[in-house]
């Protein structure tokens, strides 16, 4: 069962906004998992083809075939891992929209509409667009615009695809912005000081440590 199915086909009561806002930290939470685990491939790959480079260097051909079958998993680990980050990023902005809406009818106390919006919910076949074998952003976003029309729901296009902020990312970018000033004004060591720092920091994370203070 989707997420959506799971959230809006309930018989027990009403959703609320609270019930969408712990699903969302759940997702969000997924959707950083997804993205540590694609970095973690993308080393696996970049660290294999070097043992390729290596092996043909060394004219070893057993271990060229051995380790092509390797990245050739890889490639389909990182294909299967990008789908599900695809989906996850999907269902981070229909929980945002449906957060917003549900806050509006609550602070209305528009009953009425919120059960309206459960059963267009529950038609709109959501959870399905996200889960056939590839998926269909265009279809999902018609659906989802669909299920807040004419309950006074309507949002601007530009907020459904743009997504909230990122502090975790934009600290990473001003680092490598950093990382790069360093190399083009000639302080090489400086430059591979804080490229070593960051790959540490990156490594804690993706085993799950907490940062450092």
């Amino acid at each position: 069962m989707g997420i959506f199915d799971q959230l809006f086909n309930r018989e027990d009561r009403e959703i609320t906004s609270r019930d969408l806002k712990i699903a969302l930290r759940g997702v969000e939470r997924e959707r950083r998992k997804k993205q540590m685990e694609i970095r973690r491939l993308a080393q696996k790959r970049a660290e294999t083809l070097r043992r390729i480079k290596q092996a043909r260097k060394e004219s070893n051909r057993e271990e060229v075939d051995f380790l092509y079958e390797d990245l050739q998993q890889i490639g389909l680990d990182q294909r299967l891992a990008r789908k599900e980050s695809r989906i996850l990023n999907l269902e981070a902005i229909g929980l945002k929209r449906y957060v917003r809406g549900l806050e509006r009818l609550e602070k209305t106390s528009a009953r009425g509409k919120v059960r309206e919006l459960m059963q267009r919910v529950q038609m709109s076949g959501l959870d399905e667009k996200l889960r056939g074998s590839a998926v269909d952003e265009e279809a999902y976003v018609d659906a989802l615009n669909a299920t807040l029309e004419d309950i006074n729901l309507e949002l601007e296009d530009s907020d459904l695809l743009t997504e909230a902020d990122d502090p975790e990312k934009e600290a990473l970018l001003a680092e490598i912005d950093e990382i790069i000033a360093a190399e083009e004004g000639g302080d090489v060591e400086t430059a591979q000081q804080r490229e070593h720092r960051l790959a540490e920091r990156l490594d804690r994370e993706t085993a799950g440590e907490a940062p450092e203070m």
